[in-house]
């Protein structure tokens, strides 16, 4: 299913970025975004859905999601949560390559980057590690952190213990901003229309390119059909009101732009190999 696109920094020359939440609320928001994302959690105890893979989530649980690869967590108000803590480390995929060509001996890097297309997981003594070198990020100067987050890179390039999370691979971004603009106009089109019965002409006359180039735009940069791709983002929308509301699944149903309750339910259990009834059930527990 596809999510919502979050825009991680308005920045034309965007690099990296570092932010620390403590005592986090938890809120189903299903998303992707153009950067690699680096996520360790600390005190926590809950499940992440990381593309088509649903697991738990415990305490110095460290993993990194690629670039378009659709994720979010979620957990209960349970005591083991109220002192929950998460470090997160966005970067570019311009800023990380152009250090790679820069430093010939950050070559392995690229190896890490491109399994994180699946999402991965690392161990938990890595995670202790990266824990230690970014506790103290708030009281070092800008070249003292960037340094850090460095180092946090290579250490993730030399682990012998990885896992894979989601069962197929996104496809990478092209360094072309022509490109990108476009995927962000598609994206933005389909986010405020995808109630309604639109069609790929629909999306052609909205971005102004023929239908056998913005099929092969989908095939690329979505890694679906175009039809695929919208059945898809309206079962990520469904997941969010099943999380986040207390609406029957009929009103979900048609919210979400499913006119026939039967294919709604029947589109939601072959793509998560569950109800939209047991789907809720694991978020009221």
């Amino acid at each position: 299913m596809k999510p919502n696109i979050e825009n991680i920094s308005n920045k034309p020359n965007f690099g990296w970025r570092i932010l620390f939440c403590h005592g986090c609320e938890s809120r189903f928001e299903w998303h992707y975004h153009f950067e690699y994302e680096l996520v360790l959690h600390r005190h926590f105890k809950g499940k992440k859905f990381v593309g088509d893979y649903i697991g738990p989530i415990e305490h110095n649980d460290l993993s990194l999601y690629g670039p378009k690869l659709p994720h979010t967590v979620t957990f209960d108000n349970s005591p083991e949560n109220q002192q929950n803590e998460t470090y997160i480390i966005w970067f570019s995929q311009a800023w990380i390559s152009l250090l790679i060509q820069t430093l010939p001996e950050l070559k392995n890097v690229q190896l890490v980057l491109d399994k994180s297309l699946q999402g991965i997981e690392f161990p938990k003594l890595l995670a202790e590690e990266v824990f230690l070198l970014l506790e103290e990020d708030q009281q070092l100067s800008p070249a003292l952190t960037v340094s850090r987050v460095i180092e946090v890179i290579v250490k993730l390039s030399e682990s012998n213990s990885i896992r894979r999370l989601n069962s197929y691979s996104q496809i990478g971004l092209e360094q072309n901003d022509k490109a990108l603009q476009l995927v962000g106009k598609i994206s933005l089109f389909i986010e405020k229309n995808y109630r309604n019965n639109i069609k790929l002409a629909d999306l052609c006359d909205q971005v102004h390119i023929s239908k056998s180039t913005l099929s092969r735009v989908f095939k690329l940069h979505f890694s679906s059909s175009f039809s695929l791709h919208i059945a898809e983002y309206r079962l990520g929308k469904a997941c969010e009101y099943l999380v986040n509301s207390e609406k029957s699944i009929a009103t979900i149903a048609d919210l979400v732009g499913f006119n026939n309750l039967s294919n709604f339910n029947r589109q939601f259990k072959a793509k998560k190999q569950m109800s939209p009834k047991q789907f809720r059930l694991l978020f009221s527990q």
